[in-house]
């Protein structure tokens, strides 16, 4: 799996716990700020704030963005397995995907994890892909 070191905030802030607005700029090709106002409106809408989890669902549900379940497998003993992000990506090599893992929202496309920083051994919780497709 490729890493490309990106943040899209345009103060370029690292620590802002902005990764919400980060990962779905980048996700839907939109600027920061394009992405932040609309996220900032629904959450004024839903009464919550920008980067919580219902306000994100909901904004990739209204962008096209199908939300999948937690990835698992089983290993050689039949005991259920969390897939990291980099397994996932090999998995599903030709993936765009919006990836939750704890506390953080990443991007992936295509093979490469485009993010601020490397959390590509992080485990894949829900996932999103435009239209479902995996």
């Amino acid at each position: 799996m490729e890493f490309k070191q990106f943040n899209a905030n345009p103060k370029q802030w690292k620590r802002e716990g902005d990764c919400v607005v980060r990962a779905l700029c980048v996700a839907l090709d939109q600027t920061w700020e394009e992405t932040y106002k609309e996220l900032f409106e629904l959450g004024l809408k839903k009464c919550t704030m920008p980067n919580s989890k219902s306000t994100y669902e909901a904004y990739l549900k209204q962008k096209g963005w199908v939300k999948h379940k937690m990835p698992v497998w089983y290993d050689a003993f039949g005991r259920r397995q969390r897939y990291t992000i980099r397994a996932l990506a090999k998995e599903y090599p030709d993936m765009k995907a919006v990836i939750s893992v704890a506390n953080h929202l990443t991007y992936v496309e295509e093979g490469t994890l485009i993010d601020t920083w490397d959390c590509s051994i992080k485990s894949v919780g829900n996932y999103w892909t435009k239209g479902g497709e995996v």
